[in-house]
């Protein structure tokens, strides 16, 4: 009988163990740049605009809060690339809002999060080099027009 129930409860465990380690898609390309004239310090707080750029779809805008820069921008232009890996190819225009971390074990900016799916942003150096060189530990991101 607790065999039984053992092997039920595996069984629907399952489907839940597959669900969280379903494999991602790149599902677009988030472009972040500030600086003197797009972003701004206040604290330990850096904002810079961002542009999320999806195949076949018009670009969507955000601010993505960094919290911990650890870098004063002053009159330097920061800009940063993230690849958008989601389970799905296509984001709503809210999926991509919410806190993002350091995922463990994962390398330099790589960040997950999300507020609705599960999303991973994997650093794009090949589009958008960061200058200056940052680590970002987290940040938070929201559609600009709110």
């Amino acid at each position: 009988m607790i065999a039984s129930a053992l092997c039920g409860a595996a069984v629907l465990a399952a489907p839940l163990a597959a669900a969280a380690n379903a494999q991602q898609v790149q599902a677009g390309t988030l472009e972040c740049r500030g600086g003197p004239d797009t972003g701004f310090v206040v604290g330990p707080v850096t904002n810079l605009n961002c542009v999320l750029h999806v195949d076949s779809a018009p670009d969507s805008h955000y601010v993505a809060a960094i919290r911990n820069l650890g870098v004063q921008i002053g009159d330097q232009e920061v800009a940063m690339a993230w690849k958008v890996m989601a389970p799905v190819p296509w984001l709503g225009s809210d999926d991509l809002a919410g806190g993002y971390a350091h995922a463990d074990g994962a390398g330099v900016n790589v960040l997950a999060g999300g507020s609705n799916k599960p999303i991973t942003l994997h650093p794009n150096e090949q589009n958008v080099p960061s200058t200056p060189p940052l680590k970002i530990e987290n940040l938070e991101i929201r559609p600009v027009d709110r």
